[in-house]
């Protein structure tokens, strides 16, 4: 098997993301299905990686050379569980029942469905730029880049309840506290990776706009800046949860899954 740069980046995410994966799981049947959804979401990203880093290699042996739409439109799709697993680990369990901030955590379920809003553009934008008519790739540029612009609301709103949360910090329980901190650090990570989505939504050839570059493209592009601006800051939202949950399991008892409220799936 001969890879090159992208080739090897998929490798490495397929060596990184299948114990993780395994880890997510195991937090899923620990913490139970519906009440950490958290886990969930991030189980499903590290599927959708795993399955697109191996369209890249599989691509990059020449087998399949129309897996490179599928696997730029995994890459794209892959945002909105890492999204919404951020989201659901910022809706925590509060040590005082009549805080404001249970307001907040309740405002920030409708933002589940802004997600999945932007994951149905990725999806539709997607399609419709494997097709040749120009009509069809007009609209699926103009979807990915309105896509990019949802996530980019979603991280804007996020933002603010972080801001809010940590302002309030003392009434948040321990292990919920870890998970708000690591939301909060975790971010810049995803402002960056964001940011790729959209480079990559705007920089798409339309009837009215030409010649642009193709280097922010996550499978065909620049590997370096994939490297950048994609493969590493989901590496370290990935890896802050991780440890965050590793922290979470071997703490003691009232610091574990009983007392934490985590946000149920819509």
């Amino acid at each position: 098997m001969t890879l090159d740069s992208h080739g090897k980046l998929a490798l490495v995410e397929v060596i990184v993301y299948i114990p993780i994966g395994l880890f997510c799981i195991y937090n899923n049947i620990r913490h139970g299905f519906r009440r950490d959804a958290g886990w969930i979401y991030l189980t499903i990203f590290t599927i959708i990686k795993i399955a697109g880093s191996i369209m890249t290699m599989e691509i990059e042996n020449g087998k399949d050379q129309n897996l490179t739409t599928t696997a730029a439109i995994l890459n794209t799709v892959a945002l909105s569980p890492l999204l919404n697993a951020s989201l659901s680990f910022l809706n925590v369990g509060l040590n005082k029942s009549r805080s404001f901030t249970r307001h907040i955590a309740t405002a920030l379920k409708p933002l589940h469905l802004l997600i999945i809003f932007g994951l149905i553009l990725s999806v539709s934008g997607g399609i419709s730029r494997t097709k040749t008519s120009q009509n069809s790739l007009d609209d699926g540029a103009r979807e990915l880049q309105a896509a990019s612009g949802v996530f980019a609301l979603t991280w804007v709103l996020m933002a603010l309840a972080c801001f809010i949360y940590m302002a309030n910090i003392y009434q948040v329980q321990r292990s919920a506290k870890r998970l708000i901190v690591s939301v909060t650090l975790a971010m810049p990570l995803l402002c960056i990776r964001i940011v790729y989505s959209g480079l990559n939504a705007i920089n798409l050839d339309t009837s009215s706009s030409t010649g642009h570059t193709a280097k922010f493209n996550p499978v065909t592009g620049d590997w370096r800046i994939y490297l950048a601006l994609g493969l590493v800051p989901e590496f370290g939202v990935v890896l802050l949860y991780t440890i965050c949950g590793i922290i979470n399991s071997l703490s003691k008892a009232k610091d574990t899954a009983p007392e934490y409220e985590g946000i149920e799936s819509p």
